[in-house]
C-alpha cells in the first residue's frame, strides 16, 4: 500500500497541490482557468481518447456484462440516496445536489489520469470505452436528480432537452463515440495525424490536475458536515464496491474490473456545481464536495489499487 501511495498516488497529487498553491499566490487565476479548462474539456481529453481508442481493436476492449454491471451500481447507489435524503431530513433545496454528488463523478480528469499513470496505456482503451456508457449514465441521472428537486426547473419542464444537450455537448462523450466507430470499421490514425493528436493529448491530464488544484475550497465544510460525510460514503465507499461485486457476479474478465472500480471511485466532478447552479441545486454543497472528496481520494485510490491490481 505504502509504494502505491508513494510511487503513483502521491506524484499524481503532487501535481494538484501544486495547482492550489498556483492560485494562491496568483499564478493561476479566473482569467486563466476559465480558458485552460475549455482547451483541456474541448481538445486535450478527447485528443487523448481518440488516440487511445481509435488506435485499439473495438471488440477487444468492449464488455457488455461490464457496461450493465458500472451502470447497474449507479442505479443501485442512487437508489440509497433516494433513501438516505429521507432518513437524515436533508434540506429540500440540497437533495438533488446530494443525489447528483453522491454518483457523478470526475471521470475526465481524476479517472483517467490515475488509470493511465498507475494501469498504463495497455489498459487505458477499455476503460476509456466503459467510461463513455458511465458518462451518459451519469448526465442522464444527474439531470432527473436536479430537475426532480427543483421546483423552478419542474414548473418550466424541458428535462429530455436538457438531458439530450447536455449529452450531445459534451466533447469526451462523442470524441468516445466517434473513436469507437473508427476503431469499429478497421480504420486505423494516418501517422502525421496521430502524431499531432499525441501533442495536443500530452497536455490533457498535467493540466487537468493543476486545475483540480486551483478549485480546491474547504471554506464551508463545517456548515454542512452531515451531507459531506453521507456523501462521502456513498460516492467513495458504496459506489466501487457495488461496482466490484456486480461485476464479480456477472464474471466480468479480471482486466476489465479495476478500470471499472476506479471510474466508479471517481471523486465529485467539478461539472456539479455547474449543473447545480444551472438546475436549480445547491453550489455551495457541490463545491464543498469537489474539494473535499478530490482529496479524500488519494486515500480511497491507494486501498483499491492495493487490493485489486
Amino acid at each position: 500500500m505504502w509504494n502505491i501511495l508513494l510511487n503513483t498516488i502521491l506524484p499524481i497529487f503532487s501535481i494538484i497541490f501544486l495547482g492550489y498553491l498556483l492560485k494562491g499566490r496568483g499564478v493561476i487565476d479566473a482569467g486563466f482557468s476559465r480558458p485552460a479548462n475549455q482547451i483541456v474539456f474541448n481538445i486535450g481529453i478527447p485528443a487523448m481518447l481518440l488516440n487511445e481508442i481509435a488506435s485499439a481493436p473495438f471488440m477487444e476492449n468492449f464488455n457488455l456484462p461490464a457496461v450493465f454491471c458500472t451502470l447497474g451500481a449507479l442505479l443501485t447507489v442512487l437508489g440509497i440516496s433516494v433513501v438516505a435524503i429521507w432518513a437524515l431530513s436533508i434540506r429540500e433545496d440540497r437533495r438533488g445536489t446530494f443525489l447528483q454528488s453522491s454518483f457523478h463523478g470526475n471521470i475526465g480528469y481524476m479517472a483517467y489520469a490515475i488509470a493511465y499513470y498507475a494501469l498504463g496505456e495497455s489498459s487505458f482503451a477499455r476503460m476509456a470505452i466503459l467510461s463513455s456508457f458511465i458518462m451518459v449514465g451519469q448526465n442522464v441521472l444527474a439531470v432527473w436528480a436536479l430537475t426532480s428537486n427543483s421546483p423552478e426547473v419542474r414548473m418550466n419542464g424541458g428535462r429530455a432537452q436538457l438531458v439530450l444537450k447536455n449529452i450531445v455537448q459534451n466533447p469526451i462523450i462523442m470524441t468516445i463515440a466517434f473513436g469507437i466507430i473508427y476503431s469499429a470499421l478497421g480504420f486505423k490514425l494516418p501517422l502525421p495525424v496521430k502524431k499531432g493528436i499525441d501533442i495536443m493529448a500530452g497536455m490533457a491530464l498535467p493540466t487537468g490536475l493543476l486545475l483540480i488544484g486551483a478549485s480546491l475550497s474547504f471554506g464551508t465544510v463545517r456548515t454542512m458536515v452531515r451531507e459531506i460525510v453521507s456523501i462521502g460514503a456513498l460516492k467513495l465507499l458504496c459506489l466501487p464496491i457495488a461496482g466490484f461485486l456486480l461485476m464479480k457476479a456477472a464474471n466480468v474478465p479480471d482486466p476489465l474490473i479495476l478500470p471499472g472500480v476506479i471510474i466508479l471511485a471517481s471523486p465529485p466532478a467539478t461539472i456539479t456545481y455547474v449543473m447545480a447552479t444551472e438546475l436549480g441545486g445547491d453550489p455551495e454543497l457541490a463545491a464543498t464536495c469537489v474539494s473535499v472528496f478530490t482529496l479524500a481520494s488519494a486515500f480511497s485510490y491507494t486501498f483499491i489499487l492495493s487490493v485489486l491490481s
